[in-house]
């Protein structure tokens, strides 16, 4: 069952970053739909700043930036997760021991997501947190 809940996980995170792919573009994209949100959005593309060894950025290049992170960590993290779970087999205790760090991970990351952000990453963040944990509490101990 552990191996199950743990391939879980994994898928939820590739999920997770697909779907905030897709939130990623229709923030670079978005033109806004009032006038507060058009002029929030001029306003941070407006404005970059010097940041060192020359590096010129605006607000909105960084949290695309940080956008995008979050996309492709999440599925890369995913990825990772199936890696590590083909190698188990000849590792006893990898899988438990992999779960525990995407647990612990997940579940603080779960603790930030209701504390800053909106449903939708909450959601796969919880998801991804209940799949992890569930496999470690089914995991053999080796």
């Amino acid at each position: 069952m552990s191996r199950k809940l743990f391939t879980a996980g994994c898928v939820v995170l590739i999920l997770l970053g697909l779907v905030h792919l897709l939130g990623h573009y229709m923030l670079v994209t978005s033109q806004g739909q009032s006038d507060a949100e058009r002029q929030l959005l001029a306003m941070m593309r407006a404005n970059p700043q010097d940041m060192g060894l020359g590096f010129v950025r605006s607000m909105f290049d960084i949290v695309s930036g940080f956008s995008l992170y979050f996309s492709l960590s999440s599925f890369a993290l995913g990825l990772l997760g199936f890696v590590i779970r083909r190698h188990a087999v000849a590792s006893p205790g990898l899988l438990r021991q992999a779960a525990i760090v995407y647990a612990g991970s997940y579940g603080v990351m779960t603790g930030m997501a209701l504390r800053y952000w909106f449903p939708a990453p909450l959601f796969f963040l919880a998801l991804a947190f209940l799949c992890f944990t569930a496999a470690v509490a089914t995991a053999p101990r080796a």
